[in-house]
């Protein structure tokens, strides 16, 4: 199975290494070409740490101050955005859709015209009427490190995807040539059949063969950083798992005392069937039937209850609705199930019962 793992290359800004972008662009083409030799790589990306998908916080984004154009003098402050800056290769090993316009190229270099490309919340945001394809627009660093005084031109609009939050796909994105615009850190994204252990300390070597003044480290499979991310969601859930497991405990013994107690109140009336002609199946269907439709009516006032509350679930979920109708259904079969259960063990012991004894009871 493929897999991926990245690796940051801090950038001091206030260092003599890698001013501009143009002095950077050797160093990063160097990382791919030498990436591709590594055993089992298949596709090499370079982005900055933002680029990382789950795996950032608010440190790591690099927001810049949008100004789209023929809109320049509507606000005087003008909205920020968060770009990410990534080599062409980034969006097939990352797995982005295209939908209208093209990716970033080999040729958006450090000398050829800025271009961006932006997802669809992006250009549902400021383009909702139009095509954002074409459209220019100017990003200026927020944090005053870098500035793109020039139009940029959006190229590509690629599918909403996931990569700032899993609870939130339409979060407006824009992706930037790194041979256009210098990042202050370097992440490093592999594809293929990798050694976890051996694939880091081959490229780590490779890296410091190129420059020995940067120091490469961090290196983390991607499923382990999605899973990091879903940590306190997991144990979120697990605790709501765990109460749903006592819960359903709890209805378990419930159903069962309450059959269990009505048996023995029409132990007389069954020792009557059963002297009558009555056969075991009858008497065990009599039961039965009056457990699970108690367990039934609890089922459908459970489910219109869950109905009304189910949107406080809705930030715990993900690729599944909170009104999702296959888990509706599977909870009430298993609550069903767990009930019949509960009512067949002393349905079974009222179909042992001796008539005579029966008879006696009072």
């Amino acid at each position: 199975m493929a897999v991926r793992t990245w690796l940051p290359v801090p950038n001091d800004p206030d260092s003599d290494i890698y001013k501009t972008s143009a002095q950077e662009a050797p160093f990063v083409r160097e990382i791919l070409r030498r990436g591709r030799t590594l055993p089992g790589v298949e596709e090499v990306a370079v982005g900055d740490i933002a680029a990382v998908p789950l795996g950032h916080d608010r440190n790591d984004l690099n927001p810049f101050s949008l100004i789209l154009e023929g809109r320049e003098n509507q606000s005087d402050q003008p909205p920020l955005v968060n770009a990410t800056e990534v080599t062409p290769s980034y969006f097939h090993l990352i797995g982005m859709t295209l939908q209208r316009g093209r990716f970033l190229s080999e040729t958006d270099n450090e000398t050829a015209p800025a271009v961006a490309v932006i997802n669809e919340a992006f250009a549902r945001t400021y383009w909702p009427n139009d095509d954002a394809v074409g459209k220019h627009l100017k990003l200026n660093n927020a944090r005053g490190t870098t500035t793109k005084p020039s139009w940029t031109t959006v190229v590509g609009v690629i599918a909403d995807a996931r990569t700032e939050s899993l609870a939130e796909s339409s979060v407006p994105q824009i992706y930037v040539s790194v041979y256009q615009d210098r990042p202050k850190d370097l992440a490093i994204f592999l594809r293929g059949r990798l050694d976890s252990a051996a694939t880091p300390a081959e490229l780590r070597e490779q890296i410091q063969l190129i420059n020995p003044e940067l120091p490469v480290f961090g290196a983390r499979m991607l499923k382990d950083v999605v899973t990091a991310s879903l940590s306190e969601r997991r144990f979120s859930m697990e605790m709501v798992g765990l109460f749903a497991l006592t819960a359903l405990l709890l209805a378990g013994l419930g159903i069962y005392g309450v059959i269990s107690y009505l048996v023995s109140e029409r132990t007389h009336e069954i020792g009557i069937r059963l002297t009558l002609g009555a056969q075991s199946r009858n008497i065990l269907r009599m039961v039965l039937r009056q457990g699970l439709g108690l367990a039934i009516a609890g089922a459908a006032v459970g489910l219109v209850c869950a109905l009304i509350v189910s949107h406080l679930m809705a930030g715990l979920l993900y690729g599944v609705r909170p009104t999702d109708p296959l888990t509706f259904a599977g909870v009430a079969l298993l609550l069903i199930g767990v009930a019949l259960l509960a009512c067949y063990i002393p349905a079974r012991r009222a179909i042992r019962v001796d008539p005579l004894v029966a008879l006696r009871h009072d």
